[in-house]
C-alpha cells in the first residue's frame, strides 16, 4: 500500500505471496533471486530513522545514511508458476545481540552496558569500546564447494568479514575465517572485540576451480580530528559548554579561508579539549596523530600499507597472500577495496572510487545545531580521484609456500566502484567491463542542512540519508582491454560508452547519467563462467534537481577533473533532469540497443537477471530471460502530496522497449534502498559444515585483548546477549 515517505523499510519477517497489480507472471522462470538491504537500526524499528527519540529528545540516528542499516534480504522464489513468493528477515551476526544489549533504547537508559552503545558514524556503526558492526548489507557471493551438491551464499560487507547464511531460512551459519585471522583497520592499540576489517563487498567464487577469494587491507589513516569521539566521554554538562564554545568558534571559522593556517586552528582547539579527558584511548589517540592534521589534504599518516589476497575452499584456516606492487612495497589502498574480479588466470584487485574512511564518519552529535555538522563536514570531507587503479595478480604465483607475491599495476583513466571480467584471457589479455560514476560520490549522504545548487531551497527531507547525491560529470560504462603482460591498457580496443540523451525529449532516450549497478545472464553464477560477457543490462539514476546539493558541486567543480562537461555544464544539465533508465549495452560493439525509461519520480534500485527454465533458441542466450527489479513508484494522492509503493516489476530481457510484463506489490512489502542481488537455482537448507566457528571461542579471543577497564563487563555483554543465540 502506498506510504507517505519515500524512504520507508521494514524490518518485520516476511512470508508472503506477492500480488500481481499489472500483468501476469510469467510461467518460465525459475530459481530464486537474494536482494540485500540496509533496513534501519535496532532502535530505529525500519526506516526513515525518526527525528526525535520515545521520549522527544532529539534522535542522533536521525538523516543517517540510508545503507548504514541492519542487513535485511530479500528472497524471491520463482519455482512455482504464476507466482512469486517472498521471504525476508534480519541477517543477525553476533554484534547484532552486542548493540541490542547495549541499546539505551531498546533496554532503557538504565541498562548496565549503556556505555558501550553503538551509534551511527556516517556510513558505519560504531561502539568506541566493542567496536564496528559487521552489518552484512550489502552483497552475495553464491559458491560450492567440492562436495556440495547445492549452491551456498556469503553475505557481505565492505567493513566486516562474510558470513555464510542458510538460504531456505536466512539464518546465519558462521562467519568465514577466525576474529583472530582478520586484520583490523583501526590504528593497533584499540584492542576491540568487534574489530573494523576492511575488505571487499564483493568476495569473488570460481566455479571452475571451486575457490572463493577475498581481501583484508590495513589503509594509510587520515589525519582527522575525533570529533565523533570527544562526546562519549564527556558528561552532560560539559557537552552543553562544549557546544557553546565551539558554535562560537564555528561562526568565526566560517569565515576565514580554508588553508592549513585553519586546519592548525581547529586541530588547537581539539587538543586543549582532549587535555580535559581523561586518560583513556582518545588521549593516547590524539598524541598519536600530533600535530599533522592540519596537513590532512594530500597527506597521510599511516602505521603500514598491506593488501592481502585470501583464497578460501572450506577450511576453518584461510591462506592469504601479501601483494606487493611492481615495485616490491606494500600497496596503499587510497579509498576502498569494494570490489575484486577474476578470469581464468588472474585475480583483480581495485582501489575503487568508494571511500570508506574516518572523513565519512562523521555524524552530527549535536542535532539541534547542523552549524557544527556543516562546518566540520565541509573542513574535511576528500575529494576521490579521477582515476581508479587496478592490482593484477597471476594465479599461478599463489603458491601455498609463498608469503608475498607481486602484482601488475593497471591505471584505469576513469573514476570505477563496479566491474566484472571476462573468464576467458587468451594470450594474457584480459577484458573487464566497468561502471564509472564520475566526479559523483557514493560514500556522500543528504543532509538535512543541505542546499540544492539547482534552485537554492533545501533539500527534500524525504531523500534524508540517500547515497546518490548527485553527479558533476556524466557516468560511463567502459569495456577496458588489457594487456598484462605489458601491464598496460590496450588503447584501440578499449572504449567508454558515455549517451547524453535528448533531454528536450520526454523520450530522452538511453542516456549514462549517473551510472549505477548491473546485472547478466550467469553474474555470480555458482555453477559456470562466462569466457565473454556480450549483454549487460545496466542502470543509471538520471539527473534531479532533487538530488545535487552545494556541498557535492563545491567538492567537485574542479576544471582540473578528467571531465567530458564542465561543472557548469553539469549544472544545466541537472536542470533539465532526465529519469532512471534500464537499458541493455552489447558489449561486441559498445552501444545501447534497447531501453525503458521509468516515469517521472519513479526510483529502480536493484537489478538481476533471470534465466527462462526452458531455453529458447530464437534468442541469444544471454538476453534469454527477464530482468527483476525493485521499484519505488509515486502517485499524488487527492490532497496533492507524494505517496510512494515499493513493487517488484518483471522485464523481458529480450524486449525492455515494451515495459515491464509483471508489476507486483503487497501491503506488507516496504523497502528503501535495496542494493546488490543474485539469482541461483536453489536455495535449500544448509547441513552444518565442518568449518563453523564457535562463537563463544572467536569472540572471547578478542575480549581477552582488551584492556582491563572494559574487558569484565564486554565478557558480562557477549555472555548475557550474544552467546545464548548461539548453539556453540
Amino acid at each position: 500500500m502506498p506510504h507517505p515517505n519515500l524512504l520507508t523499510a521494514t524490518r518485520k519477517p516476511l512470508d508472503i505471496t506477492l500480488l500481481v497489480k499489472e500483468g501476469n507472471v510469467p510461467e518460465d522462470m525459475n530459481g530464486f533471486v537474494f536482494i540485500n538491504s540496509g533496513a534501519g537500526s535496532i532502535n530505529s524499528n525500519g526506516l526513515p530513522f525518526p527525528m526525535t527519540l520515545p521520549d522527544g529528545s532529539p534522535n542522533p540516528e536521525y538523516g543517517s545514511p540510508v545503507i548504514n542499516g541492519d542487513g535485511y534480504v530479500f528472497r524471491f522464489d520463482l519455482t512455482e508458476k504464476g507466482k512469486i513468493k517472498l521471504k525476508t528477515d534480519i541477517l543477525k551476526t553476533p554484534c547484532y545481540y552486542a548493540d541490542v544489549g547495549t541499546s539505551p533504547i531498546v533496554n532503557t537508559k538504565d541498562n548496565r552496558f549503556w556505555n558501550m552503545a553503538f551509534k551511527n558514524f556516517g556510513l558505519a556503526r560504531i561502539s568506541i569500546q566493542l567496536g564496528t558492526r559487521d552489518q552484512v548489507n550489502t552483497a552475495f557471493t553464491p559458491f560450492k564447494l567440492p562436495n556440495d551438491n547445492q549452491s551456498r551464499i556469503l553475505a557481505t560487507f565492505d567493513a566486516g568479514r562474510p558470513f555464510e547464511f542458510d538460504p531456505a531460512q536466512i539464518k546465519l551459519i558462521t562467519p568465514i575465517g577466525k576474529n583472530t585471522f582478520w586484520q583490523s583497520g583501526m590504528p593497533p592499540f584499540m584492542k576491540q572485540p568487534i574489530a573494523m576489517v576492511l575488505t571487499t563487498a564483493h568476495p569473488v567464487y570460481d566455479p571452475d576451480t571451486k575457490e572463493v577469494f577475498t581481501v583484508n587491507f590495513t589503509k594509510t589513516t587520515k589525519a582527522l580530528m575525533e570529533a565523533t569521539t570527544i562526546f562519549d566521554r564527556m558528561l552532560p554538562n560539559d557537552l552543553e559548554k562544549l557546544e557553546l564554545d565551539l558554535l562560537g568558534k564555528v561562526e568565526q571559522w566560517e569565515q576565514k579561508e580554508q588553508n592549513q593556517d585553519l586546519y592548525l586552528e581547529v586541530e588547537h582547539f581539539f587538543k586543549d579539549v582532549y587535555k580535559k579527558i581523561d586518560n583513556s584511548w582518545i588521549g593516547r589517540f590524539f598524541g598519536w596523530v600530533g600535530d599533522i592534521f592540519y596537513k590532512y589534504i594530500g597527506h597521510y599518516f599511516t602505521h603500514k600499507n598491506n593488501v592481502f589476497l585470501i583464497r578460501w575452499q572450506g577450511e576453518k584456516d584461510l591462506k592469504s597472500w601479501r601483494i606487493l606492487d611492481p615495485e616490491g612495497q606494500g600497496i596503499q589502498i587510497n579509498h576502498n577495496m569494494h570490489q575484486i574480479g577474476f578470469s581464468k588466470d588472474y585475480i583483480l584487485l581495485a582501489d575503487t572510487n568508494f571511500k570508506f574512511s574516518f572523513d565519512i564518519m562523521i555524524n552530527n552529535p549535536f542535532p539541534h545545531n547542523p552549524r557544527i555538522d556543516a562546518f566540520l563536514r565541509r573542513l574535511i570531507s576528500g575529494v576521490m580521484e579521477d582515476y581508479s587503479t587496478l592490482y593484477i595478480v597471476n594465479r599461478k604465483d599463489l603458491d601455498a609456500k609463498k608469503k608475498n607475491v607481486k602484482a601488475k599495476r593497471i591505471v584505469l583513466p576513469v573514476e570505477t566502484v563496479h566491474f566484472s571480467a571476462d573468464y576467458a584471457n587468451p594470450n594474457g589479455i584480459v577484458t573487464v567491463h566497468t561502471a564509472h560514476n564520475c566526479s559523483a560520490c557514493p560514500a556522500e549522504w543528504i543532509r538535512n542542512y543541505d542546499v540544492l545548487k539547482a534552485t537554492g531551497e533545501r533539500v527534500d527531507s524525504q531523500r534524508l540519508g540517500l547515497i546518490s547525491v548527485g553527479e558533476m560529470d556524466i557516468g560511463k560504462i567502459g569495456k577496458c582491454v588489457i594487456d598484462v603482460n605489458k601491464g598496460e591498457l590496450i588503447n584501440d580496443q578499449t572504449k567508454f560508452l558515455y549517451l547524453t540523451g535528448d533531454l528536450q525529449k520526454s523520450d530522452t532516450g538511453p542516456h549514462t547519467w549517473a551510472v549505477g549497478l548491473y546485472t547478466y545472464r550467469e553474474m555470480l553464477s555458482p555453477e559456470r563462467n562466462i569466457d565473454k560477457i556480450e549483454y549487460v543490462y545496466w542502470q543509471s539514476y538520471g539527473l534531479s534537481k532533487q538530488m545535487l546539493t552545494e556541498f557535492i558541486y563545491n567538492l567537485y567543480k574542479s576544471p582540473k577533473r578528467h571531465r567530458t562537461f564542465s561543472a557548469e555544464e553539469m549544472l544545466e544539465f541537472t536542470k533539465q533532469e532526465a529519469p532512471f533508465v534500464l537499458e541493455c549495452v552489447d558489449t561486441n560493439v559498445m552501444e545501447a540497443t534497447d531501453y525503458y525509461l521509468f516515469p517521472k519520480d519513479y526510483f529502480m534500485w536493484s537489478l538481476q537477471f533471470v534465466p527462462r527454465s526452458v531455453r529458447n533458441p530464437n534468442i541469444p542466450e544471454q538476453k534469454d530471460g527477464y530482468i527483476l527489479c525493485t521499484v519505488v513508484t509515486t502517485v499524488v494522492n487527492e490532497q496533492g502530496t507524494k505517496e510512494y509503493n515499493s513493487e517488484i516489476w518483471l522485464f523481458d530481457a529480450n524486449n525492455l522497449k515494451q515495459g515491464a510484463v509483471c508489476k507486483l506489490e503487497h501491503p506488507e512489502l516496504t523497502f528503501a534502498f535495496t542494493i546488490h542481488s543474485v539469482w541461483v537455482p536453489d536455495a535449500k537448507s544448509v547441513s552444518q559444515p565442518s568449518y563453523v566457528l564457535n562463537i563463544r571461542d572467536d569472540y572471547n579471543a578478542m575480549i581477552q585483548k582488551m584492556g582491563k577497564k572494559h574487558r569484565a563487563e564486554a565478557q558480562q555483554l557477549f555472555d548475557e546477549y550474544v552467546y545464548p543465540n548461539f548453539n556453540n
